[in-house]
């Protein structure tokens, strides 16, 4: 369970993703809050800021720098799932040509099933973490990625995906679970562009599209 925004342009939504995770009412349990972590990628042609904490988002003065491009992540862990800033999202992982990819997934999949496909030991590993191992093979083709791994969702494959260098951003929205927590959201604020998480929306006045469940999108 996590909350998350990938964005293109001038466009600031740290702090909105920062208030979302310290309360979330659409959370589906008790909780109400994403406090297990968090992180961000801020990339521009020239280089990147890679980020990750183990802190609350809200509790951590680190600002997320305004770039071309921006993924940022407020971690809410599953039951039994690793803990720790190297388990933060984004996840990066290096692709065969040298481009990289970085990740962040809210819902759940199946970790053992995706482990036994890429080679991983599930033990030390959470399945956002498999997940993203599992996307870069497959990532020649980034919708045919996606779609393989719906074979593998639990509750819900909400995927931003930002690569690097090109600075595409690709957004990919399937869920089982409830509406209300896992619809994700496209924003538009002058020249700037980006999707973001359902309860981001409640300290935003950005005009807004609600995505499709199964919805691909690239930008």
């Amino acid at each position: 369970m996590c909350r998350l925004y990938i964005s293109k342009g001038p466009i600031d939504l740290s702090n909105a993703l920062k208030l979302a995770a310290r309360h979330d009412p659409y959370m589906p349990s008790e909780r109400k809050q994403h406090g297990d972590g968090w992180g961000f990628v801020a990339a521009s042609p020239h280089g990147f800021v890679y980020y990750k904490s183990v802190l609350p988002a809200w509790e951590d003065p680190t600002v997320v720098p305004m770039r071309d491009a921006v993924l940022a992540h407020a971690r809410a862990a599953s039951p039994g799932e690793p803990r720790g800033p190297e388990h933060s999202h984004p996840y990066m992982a290096y692709l065969g040509d040298g481009r990289i990819i970085f990740v962040a997934h809210n819902g759940s999949v199946d970790k053992h099933a995706l482990s036994a496909k890429v080679g991983l030991n599930p033990s030390y590993f959470t399945d956002s973490f498999v997940l993203t191992q599992f996307l870069a093979r497959y990532w020649d083709d980034p919708r045919r990625a996606v779609e393989e791994a719906t074979y593998y969702v639990k509750t819900a494959l909400n995927l931003a995906v930002l690569e690097y260098p090109t600075l595409r951003a690709y957004v990919y929205t399937f869920y089982r679970g409830p509406r209300e927590y896992y619809a994700m959201y496209e924003v538009r604020a002058g020249g700037a562009r980006a999707v973001i998480s359902s309860t981001l929306l409640r300290h935003l006045d950005h005009q807004r599209v609600e995505l499709e469940n199964g919805t691909f999108l690239t930008f």
